[in-house]
């Protein structure tokens, strides 16, 4: 028998299962060569196209199937793959591998896969890395229709019996959306990262999981009894009953726990210990979660990220107008009369859109990003903002603009909303006379200039994630440089307080939607600069309201004078964790810093 084992790996999808695992391990490529005769070239290649021809058939019929169970957010994945099924960039490679090279056409298909996938692997930008896997779906679909692979590599037999945990390699967006969940508690990958396809359907699933596990595979074996913990990123193999007992105690505690929280989560206005209130509201990509702002009892949306609509649509062109409106009108009214901060698209740098820039670029996260793509398309973003206001009779909304770094960008943008509004009266449709407008500070120069800003806005919003990206110009996705992202560095904390007494100052709202916003360490400090609005993922709400209640606002004053005098990161993270402990005991939820 083996001995009990703990592996760590990063935490995706938060939960706890046990069951036995099931190993699913990308198999060495079995394609064989076979050398090609002249006169056969052009039949194989004519096999190879039909086979491309099915492979997109079966894709766009799984796109289908994805976007009926799971929403077509999800469904944009494998409308993705059907495109690169039809790409010439992609097919041509492998027809000329067939021609000159004389081999079979399941044979170029996996050389030519492999080549990509490397490269995509070599990639230091952790989001490209990921896209391996999408190459390896593609690949394998293409090899099945010309008779190369079994139709599914997860195999239901394999999974009779107990609660399964998949163990796998690696997950492709495929091998996801056909995990049976009603068996399926969990899966553990040895590669991965937290922006993976699979990482995002495992989330959507509510499936605990843990990617980047290293040496998993040497170390969990088919059947061994396994523990995964999806919030600390722990996995465990052959574990002993007492820890079987632990965490089963725990996975019952965090179940009870999250449904009192809930329930207190609806329970209206949060107010801190002495009475301050604060808002506590949801940041959203997809339209299937405006069902979570409304469980989990979020005081509307601080932040939709509407570039996902573009993302996830089939081919390259934008929604329509009406298409987006009709979005845009299903958030509005599924959540009125909570406000609904609609960002408008954050495209550009490392998100994807490559052919509305124009040019491959250097250094993308200093370039055509944000609302500089938007003014350098403005047809584009004239027919966003047409959209909003058409829906905005809805409900209750609000409009961010990203990437501002002055006071002429908010007045541009000021500019095209009034001939937005124009065009939308003259069509007889009704739009509110005050629709709120806020500036994104994601930037220093935004942030050193926030006294020049709030004036010209109804609202600010901190975006904290470039924020310090930006400041300490560190590339968190490089694990060369990541260690030094600190979101307590003293610059970022001076930067943050600058923003808050401009936006004091102005008497104008200021919230916070990055990642800081769910650090309750970090809320201490925020709550006491003065800002009362914040924004998280959903399941982390009702959380965050409850540590609230807790605090004052007098303690909060109090620690954050005592972190804008400490000197490094390392100091402030240690006084706040362990202001954090003074302040809420023993029940005091996780901070995120390192200490």
């Amino acid at each position: 028998m083996k001995r009990p084992l703990s592996l760590t790996g990063i935490p995706v999808s938060p939960g706890v299962a046990i069951g036995r695992a099931v190993l699913w391990v990308s198999r060495e490529d079995s394609s064989p060569k076979r050398a090609l005769e002249p006169e056969e070239i052009e039949p194989e290649i004519e096999r190879f196209r039909k086979a491309a021809e099915a492979a997109v058939q079966e894709t766009e019929s799984t796109a289908r199937h994805v976007k009926e169970r799971l929403g077509p957010e999800y469904a944009g994945i494998f409308h993705a793959h059907a495109l690169f099924l039809k790409d010439r960039t992609f097919l041509g490679p492998i027809e000329r591998r067939i021609a000159h090279e004389r081999v079979n056409a399941e044979w170029a298909v996996a050389a030519t896969t492999a080549d990509l996938m490397a490269r995509f692997r070599s990639l230091p930008d952790e989001d490209f890395a990921h896209n391996a896997a999408d190459i390896d779906d593609v690949g394998r679909v293409l090899k099945r229709h010309l008779g190369g692979e079994e139709n599914s590599r997860l195999r239901m037999e394999d999974l009779a019996g107990e609660a399964i945990v998949l163990v796998a390699d690696e997950l492709t967006p495929s091998d996801a959306v056909r995990i049976p969940r009603d068996r399926v508690v969990a899966f553990v990958t040895e590669r991965g990262g937290r922006t993976s396809h699979a990482a995002i359907l495992a989330r959507s699933f509510g499936l605990p999981a843990v990617v980047g596990v290293p040496q998993l595979l040497a170390e969990v074996g088919e059947g061994d009894r396994v523990v995964v913990d999806g919030r600390d990123g722990l996995v465990w193999r052959e574990p002993s009953e007492d820890v079987v007992a632990f965490f089963r105690e725990r996975r019952n505690q965090e179940a009870r726990r999250e449904r009192s929280l809930k329930e207190r989560s609806l329970g209206g206005i949060t107010r801190t210990r002495d009475g301050a209130e604060v808002a506590v509201r949801a940041n959203i990509e997809l339209l299937s979660e405006i069902g979570d702002v409304v469980e989990y009892g979020a005081d509307g949306v601080g932040l939709f990220r509407s570039e996902f609509l573009y993302l996830s649509k089939e081919g390259v062109e934008f929604p329509s107008e009406e298409e987006q409106a009709a979005a845009y009108r299903e958030i509005l009214e599924g959540l009125a009369p909570r406000p609904v901060v609609i960002r408008t698209y954050d495209l550009g740098g490392k998100k994807g859109a490559r052919h509305l820039v124009g040019s491959d670029e250097s250094n993308p996260v200093l370039g055509l990003r944000g609302v500089r793509l938007c003014f350098a398309r403005p047809e584009m973003f004239s027919t966003q903002l047409r959209a909003l206001l058409a829906a905005a009779a809805g409900g209750n909304l609000r409009l961010l603009v990203p990437m501002v770094s002055g006071v002429e960008e908010i007045r541009r943008v000021r500019t095209l909303l009034k001939k937005a509004r124009e065009d939308v009266l003259e069509r007889g449709i009704s739009v509110p006379d005050d629709i709120p407008l806020g500036a994104m500070i994601e930037v220093p120069s935004a942030a050193m200039t926030a006294d020049l800003l709030a004036p010209e806005v109804d609202f600010l919003s901190l975006g904290t994630n470039d924020l310090i990206q930006y400041t300490l110009a560190v590339d968190r996705a490089n694990e060369t440089v990541s260690d030094l992202f600190r979101p307590t560095h003293p610059a970022v904390l001076r930067l943050v307080a600058r923003v808050a007494e401009a936006a004091r100052t102005a008497q104008k709202p200021l919230s916070v939607c990055g990642e800081m916003a769910a650090d309750p360490a970090l809320v201490i400090l925020f709550l006491g600069l003065g800002i009362r609005e914040f924004s998280m993922g959903p399941r982390t709400v009702p959380m965050m309201k409850e540590f609230l209640r807790g605090i004052s606002t007098q303690d909060a004053e109090r620690v954050a004078r005592a972190a804008l005098s400490l000197s490094t990161a390392d100091e402030v993270s240690t006084f706040l964790a362990q202001e954090l402990r003074d302040l809420a005991g023993d029940g005091a939820p996780r901070t995120a810093m390192r200490a």
